[in-house]
């Protein structure tokens, strides 16, 4: 706990930096929802520090519940192409920090009538493999589609919609099968999303679901759900390098 607290103080100090374009991560580190990745891309040239921390975690099958801690970052290389690296800290006597290498690029941009694409990977060299006993044994490479479909939300409601954004993708190790996220903004600093994962971290078919603020521009607090079950709350702040 002591080291979340430390982490969330420093993204705090950060406030005092000038921000770049907003793009908030995934507790993979990769830019995203809670667990899957949209079509967002850090900033060229820009920096994304990033701490998460899962409460009294249960996977499916588990007895007792443990803190799950993420830290690290995601840079903007060149337009579209952002490389990511965190640590996973599992609250359990033997059990080490695992360190995940990320990479995200975005191949075609949304049009009016056209999704946007991007590819990437997450955990590139399966490190997750020894924090899920062997349930994602593979790296987690994907494809996923984004769409501004607020006019389709306000052809279901009959009214007007605030800005709704959706994504589908799918792949292997954590994003097999299908998995998809909606990101609705409710008000300039404020927006919800929900997400849905065929095998994620629970190794189960999960919806997730969180509440993000935006103090600032740069700055995004996330408080949300794993699962509906499984409580969590971090932050990331996106920093320009040069």
């Amino acid at each position: 706990m002591r080291k979340f607290a430390v982490l969330l103080v420093l993204a705090a100090m950060m406030l005092g930096y000038a921000g770049a374009a907003y793009a908030a991560t995934t507790i993979y580190g990769i830019s995203g929802l809670i667990e899957t990745p949209d079509d967002t891309i850090v900033s060229a040239k820009s920096l994304t520090p990033t701490a998460d921390r899962i409460f009294d975690f249960k996977p499916d099958g588990a007895v007792k519940g443990v803190d799950v801690t993420t830290f690290g970052g995601a840079i903007g290389i060149i337009p579209n192409l952002e490389v990511s690296a965190v640590g996973i800290d599992v609250d359990t006597k033997g059990v080490e920090t695992e360190g995940l290498i990320n990479a995200k690029y975005r191949v075609l941009a949304e049009t009016l009538t056209m999704p946007s694409v991007t590819v990437g990977v997450v955990d590139a060299a399966n490190r997750l493999d020894h924090l899920t006993y062997g349930t994602i044994n593979e790296a987690s490479t994907f494809i996923v589609f984004g769409k501004n479909i607020s006019n389709i939300a306000e052809g279901v409601s009959g009214q007007v919609s605030k800005p709704v954004r959706g994504t589908v993708g799918f792949g292997t190790g954590l994003y097999r099968s299908v998995f998809a996220g909606l990101n609705m903004s409710l008000a300039p600093k404020l927006s919800v999303a929900v997400e849905y994962l065929n095998k994620g971290l629970r190794n189960d078919s999960t919806i997730s679901g969180v509440v993000r603020f935006q103090p600032i521009e740069a700055l995004s607090v996330d408080a949300g759900v794993l699962g509906f079950k499984d409580f969590y709350a971090g932050a990331s702040f996106n920093l320009s390098t040069f």
